[in-house]
């Protein structure tokens, strides 16, 4: 997957050797990625569906964790996510 068209710096490399990638839950979504919160982290998680934005509240995706699709966790659009990763 080519992410340098999502503007992102170089790759980070975690502690356990991983490679993975910065960039907004936005663009992770439309990649169809599943995602990390931190580069080091052991979750992963899906992403389920967007709620749009209203008059009194930010644009949030909901995600669902790998292993218990009965956690779920909103987060906003713009928030930076961890993506590429070995899975």
């Amino acid at each position: 997957m080519n992410y340098d068209a999502y503007n992102t710096d170089t790759p980070i490399i975690t502690a356990d050797g991983d490679c993975c990638f910065a960039i907004p839950l936005e663009q992770a979504a439309k990649l169809g990625e599943v995602i990390k919160r931190k580069p080091d982290a052991k979750q992963v998680w899906h992403i389920n569906h967007r709620n749009r934005k209203t008059k009194t509240s930010a644009a949030e995706y909901s995600l669902s964790l790998d292993d218990d699709m009965n956690r779920e966790l909103f987060l906003k659009a713009g928030t930076v996510v961890y993506v590429g990763f070995c899975h």
